[in-house]
């Protein structure tokens, strides 16, 4: 359990904002970014549609460091569990999975934003466990809703339901 202090401390530190890009007005990327700008770093967790699947992703940025592993803890997911191979880049950490058929993906996201979790990486063999704030805005919470939603609209040309005309 998380002390009332180390909670306050953990959203004072994280600056969130949410994630919404658009292609010719139709979402193609949701989530939410949290970035620290006492210790330099960068979480993104992101949904996307990929040819006809919706991809959960999360990338981590610690400038100047090679990340060895990353993994994120909410109340009852593990994404060292969900997210298998990263994908070897020296500027971050990032992998990607097909979380839509075990609902883990939207459950990550629900439970990061409402009752935050705690960020596991390691540097240099250097374990380093961050917290991260819960109960986002609903500025933040609403806009990556509303995006997530409209990503996966029947009618959005990139939705799981194939191609259908704008």
């Amino acid at each position: 359990m998380m002390s009332f202090q180390y909670a306050i401390f953990a959203s004072l530190t994280w600056n969130v904002t949410p994630i919404v890009v658009l292609e010719n007005n139709w979402p193609v990327r949701c989530g939410i970014h949290y970035y620290d700008n006492i210790k330099n770093v960068s979480l993104k967790l992101e949904k996307f549609v990929k040819n006809t699947a919706v991809l959960t992703s999360m990338t981590l940025e610690v400038p100047g460091n090679y990340i060895n592993s990353a993994s994120l803890k909410t109340r009852t997911v593990n994404t060292a569990t969900l997210f298998q191979g990263p994908v070897k880049n020296d500027k971050n950490f990032y992998v990607e999975q097909n979380l839509e058929q075990s609902d883990q993906g939207g459950l990550l996201l629900f439970e990061v934003a409402n009752f935050g979790g705690e960020l596991v990486y390691k540097i240099n063999q250097k374990q380093i466990r961050v917290k991260l704030p819960e109960r986002l805005s609903r500025n933040i919470t609403g806009a990556y809703l509303n995006c997530a939603g409209d990503l996966i609209r029947p009618d959005n040309g990139l939705s799981l339901y194939g191609n259908t005309e704008k």
